[in-house]
C-alpha cells in the first residue's frame, strides 16, 4: 500500500468516531445538537429546586425534563406594557404554548432553528415565600422572585446574528406536587402520581420589560454604526416575553 493511500486511511479511521458520534448531519440542519450537561439535574424536592431545575434546563437546553416541570393549569403573564404579548391578552400561553416555544428555542424544528447560543442565570440563592393569592396555602404554595440574566443569539443563516439581552426579574409561583389536579394528563401516563416531595411551577409572570426605549431606541442607535460596524454585533435589549414569542408558530 503506498504511503499517500496509508495516510488517507489513517484519516478515515480518525474521522469514524465524529460521523458516529453525530457531530454533523447534513439531513437534519435544523435540529441543534448541543446539550453540554455539566452538572446533574436538580432534583425538584423543594420550591427553590424546582426554579433551579427550570435554569439547569435553559443552560442544558433539557426539554425532556423542561417538560416535567409545568402543572396542568400552567400560565405565562407577560410583562405589563410588553407589546410582544399583544396577541396573548385574551389567550394566554399555556403549559402547551411553553413546551413548543421551548423545544424551537431549544433543539429547532421542522420550520426553524434552534438558539445558537443560550445563557441563563439567576440568583444562586432562591428564597421562597408565601403564595398572596386568595385560596393558597403557605404549605402548599410559594413564590420565588430571582433576578435574571439571559441572551438568547439567534442566527439568521445569512451570516448575520442577533443577540437578545435580558435582563430583569422573574417571579414563580409554585405548588407542591400533591395538591389535586396539577399534574398533566400525559405525565400521569408516564407514571407521574401525586407526591408531596416534588414541587411545580404553576404560574410565570415577566418582569424583564427594558426600559429607556429597548429595542426602538437600539435601532436609533444602529443607524450612526461606525464605518465597519456591524447591527448584529449589538445585544437586543428584549423582554423574556419576546424571546418566548419568537419560537411560537
Amino acid at each position: 500500500m503506498s504511503r499517500i493511500r496509508r495516510g488517507t486511511l489513517v484519516l478515515l479511521l480518525l474521522a469514524l468516531p465524529l460521523l458516529s458520534a453525530g457531530c454533523f448531519n447534513p439531513f437534519d440542519p435544523l435540529v441543534s445538537k448541543e446539550r453540554a450537561v455539566s452538572s446533574p439535574a436538580p432534583s425538584p424536592s423543594t420550591p427553590a429546586n424546582v426554579v433551579k431545575l427550570f435554569e439547569w434546563c435553559w443552560q442544558n437546553r433539557a426539554i425532556t425534563e423542561y417538560s416535567e416541570i409545568f402543572t396542568a393549569d400552567y400560565r405565562f403573564q407577560f410583562a405589563v406594557g410588553d407589546s410582544a404579548g399583544n396577541l396573548y391578552r385574551d389567550r394566554p400561553i399555556t403549559r402547551e404554548d411553553e413546551l413548543i416555544s421551548a423545544t424551537n428555542l431549544f433543539v429547532g424544528g421542522t420550520d426553524r432553528a434552534a438558539a445558537a447560543k443560550i445563557t441563563l442565570v439567576f440568583d444562586k440563592t432562591l428564597i421562597a415565600l408565601s403564595d398572596p393569592r386568595p385560596g393558597t396555602t403557605d404549605s402548599t404554595n410559594k413564590t420565588i422572585r430571582t433576578h435574571v440574566d439571559l441572551n438568547v443569539v439567534i442566527d439568521h443563516g445569512d451570516g448575520s446574528t442577533e443577540t437578545n439581552q435580558v435582563q430583569g426579574f422573574a417571579l414563580f409561583f409554585l405548588v407542591r406536587g400533591d395538591v389535586a389536579g396539577i399534574i398533566p394528563d400525559e405525565l400521569k401516563a408516564k407514571g407521574f402520581k401525586p407526591d408531596k416531595n416534588r414541587w411545580w411551577i404553576q404560574r410565570w409572570e415577566d418582569e424583564t420589560l427594558p426600559s429607556g426605549g429597548g429595542v426602538a431606541q437600539l435601532l436609533a442607535r444602529r443607524t450612526g454604526l461606525r464605518p465597519g460596524a456591524t447591527a448584529s454585533a449589538l445585544p437586543i435589549p428584549a423582554s423574556w416575553g419576546r424571546v418566548k414569542t419568537l419560537y411560537l408558530p
